[in-house]
């Protein structure tokens, strides 16, 4: 993974939020879990290689559960912006990502979110 461009780490992040909200409907547990280990470690390759602010590209994708995980990743570089992107998601109709929005919020403004 610590070979690939910024941008394919991009593509590869967007693709690990489609798949890890698909796999959540379907409650299919042993596809959910890579999928969230994926968004980690693409967004520790970006930290490390100082290119984290790459992300923010992602908050203005077309498919809402890619732009809620980048949201969230998003908090400790760019708050306002972040917090921003979570707060139109958390108003929107009842859904997995409206509810992850909020909860991330939640942990967010308490203090309790922690970056991997």
């Amino acid at each position: 993974m610590r070979e690939r461009s910024v941008a394919q780490l991009l593509g590869d992040y967007a693709m690990a939020a489609v798949n890890h909200r698909e796999a959540s409907r379907a409650g299919d547990y042993e596809k959910v879990n890579p999928a969230a280990d994926a968004l980690t470690e693409i967004v520790r390759v970006l930290r490390d290689r100082g290119d984290l602010a790459r992300l923010l590209s992602l908050l203005n994708d077309d498919r809402v559960e890619v732009r809620g995980w980048a949201a969230a990743h998003s908090l400790e570089i760019a708050p306002e912006r972040a917090e921003r992107v979570l707060e139109t998601i958390a108003a929107g109709p009842k859904s997995l990502e409206e509810f992850s929005a909020r909860m991330v919020l939640r942990e967010w403004r308490s203090g309790s979110l922690r970056f991997p």
